[in-house]
C-alpha cells in the first residue's frame, strides 16, 4: 500500500529484484518509515541483471531519490557498481543497500548480516559455541556467514548447488577469520546447532525444501531467511517440535541500519579497490 501522503515532495527508495513477483519488502519498509517521520516511499522494480548498471545510472538522476534497496539476484553486481563501500560491503563483496556519494557516484553496504544476528539474537536461537550450517552461498548466505564469524561462531557449514560458490566463501571466511573451522560439508547438518536456508527455496510454494528438519539435532533451531511468505521449512521444522523463525524478523532488524545508510549518516567508507 502506498502513503497516502505521497506527493512530489516524497522521497524514492526503489527495491530492485529480477524476478520481482515475490517482493513483499514495501508492506514492512513504508510503515517503517512512516514511523520514522519519514516521507519516503518504497516500491518494487523489476530490472533484469543485464540492465542493472543502465538503469542505476538513470536513476542517479532522479532528484527525490533516497537511495536503493536491492536484492535476488543482484548483490554481486551492485557491489561492482559502487565507488565506496562499507566495510561489510567490501569483506563480503556484496551490495544490497545503496546511496549516492558526494561524488555522484554510488556508495554500498550490506544490512544482511546485522539484521539476521539481530533477528537470531531477539529469538533466542543463536549460539555460537555450536555449529552453523548454511544453504545458500549467494548474497545473504554470504552476508549470514560473515557475520556469524564475527559474532564468535567458530565453525561455519556452506553448502550450495553451485559448489565452486560455496568454496569460495569458504575460502573467504578461513582467510579473514583465524582458527575458524569453515567447509562445504553437507552431512554437517545433523550437527549443526542453527541450520539456515539462505536459498530462494521457499518464495513459492510447491518447492523442494532446501533441506530436510529431519536430519537436525533434536535442540537444532532452523532460520529460513525468506520473507515473502510463510514457507514449508519453516512449518515442517515446528511440526518436528523445533524452534524455526521466517525471514521477517531478519527485514525488521536491518531496517534501522538501511534507513540510517539512506539518512546520510556518517559511516566509514573505503574506495573500491
Amino acid at each position: 500500500m502506498l502513503p497516502s501522503t505521497l506527493s512530489g515532495a516524497t522521497r524514492l527508495v526503489p527495491i530492485i529484484a529480477w524476478p520481482v513477483d515475490h517482493v513483499r519488502a514495501p508492506r514492512t519498509y513504508n510503515p517503517a518509515f512512516a514511523a520514522a517521520g519519514l516521507d519516503w516511499c518504497q516500491v518494487p522494480m523489476g530490472v533484469h541483471p543485464d540492465h542493472l548498471a543502465g538503469v542505476l545510472t538513470q536513476l542517479a538522476h532522479v532528484s527525490n531519490l533516497q537511495g536503493i534497496n536491492l536484492t535476488i539476484p543482484h548483490k554481486p553486481q551492485a557491489f561492482r557498481l559502487c565507488k565506496w563501500l562499507t566495510r561489510e560491503a567490501a569483506r563480503t563483496r556484496m551490495v544490497n543497500t545503496l546511496r549516492l556519494h558526494a561524488d555522484g557516484s554510488w556508495a554500498g553496504t550490506n544490512s544482511d548480516g546485522a539484521g539476521f544476528l539481530g533477528a537470531a539474537r531477539e529469538h533466542g536461537i543463536l549460539d555460537t559455541a555450536k555449529p552453523v550450517a548454511i544453504v545458500g552461498s549467494g548474497g545473504a548466505g554470504t552476508a549470514i556467514a560473515f557475520a556469524l564469524a564475527d559474532a564468535g561462531v567458530r565453525e561455519i557449514h556452506v553448502c550450495d548447488v553451485d559448489s565452486a560458490r560455496a568454496e569460495q566463501l569458504v575460502r573467504s571466511l578461513r582467510t579473514a577469520f583465524a582458527g575458524i573451522e569453515a567447509t562445504t560439508r553437507r552431512d554437517a547438518l545433523p550437527r549443526a546447532g542453527l541450520a539456515v536456508n539462505a536459498t530462494p527455496l521457499g518464495l513459492h510454494p510447491a518447492q523442494d525444501l532446501p533441506f530436510d528438519p529431519a536430519l537436525l539435532r533434536d535442540d537444532a533451531a532452523v532460520f529460513d531467511i525468506n520473507a515473502a511468505r510463510d514457507t514449508e521449512l519453516v512449518a515442517a521444522a515446528k511440526a518436528r517440535g523445533l524452534r524455526a523463525l521466517g525471514g521477517r524478523p531478519m527485514v525488521e532488524h536491518q531496517l534501522a541500519t538501511q534507513i540510517a545508510f539512506w539518512r546520510g549518516d556518517p559511516v566509514p567508507l573505503e574506495p573500491h579497490a
